[in-house]
């Protein structure tokens, strides 16, 4: 099943009311109107995931949209998937999915940015760039 990008903002909350967090009114709404509070995390993660692998978010906001929500899981178990992802979203040099992504990697604590670099942007493609291509290569 295809989740629209409000779906999939709403999974971002659920998943962090999951692990604990707090939620604003306003992530309550976005919550109540997508139509998905009564579904377990666990089932909202396998359909992200599965509908990332299928192929369904052809756009790349909602593949964004789908990596950002998925990193709200801060699971280990998802680091091979968003392997995976970073390659494709290289191959598509699509430097915003990238960033997203990294970031994802860098919250599970994969030294994904290089280390001689005092912070990251979004709009640092070029750096981006390289630091996945370099990540990728080492594992």
């Amino acid at each position: 099943m295809k989740l629209t990008k409000e779906q999939l903002d709403a999974c971002a909350y659920i998943f962090e009311k999951a692990n604990g967090n707090e939620t604003s009114q306003y992530e309550e709404k976005t919550i109540a109107e997508s139509g998905l509070k009564n579904l377990n995390p666990c089932e909202l993660k396998i359909q992200i995931i599965n509908g990332l692998n299928d192929g369904l978010y052809l756009d790349s906001k909602e593949r964004i949209s789908a990596y950002w929500a998925l990193s709200k899981v801060h699971d280990k178990n998802l680091i091979p998937n968003f392997r995976i992802w970073l390659k494709i979203e290289l191959e598509k040099q699509d430097s915003v999915a990238i960033y997203q992504l990294m970031i994802a990697l860098g919250n599970l604590e994969e030294a994904v940015f290089n280390k001689n670099r005092k912070g990251s942007a979004f709009n640092e493609t070029e750096l981006n760039l390289r630091d996945a291509e370099n990540y990728l290569k080492k594992i």
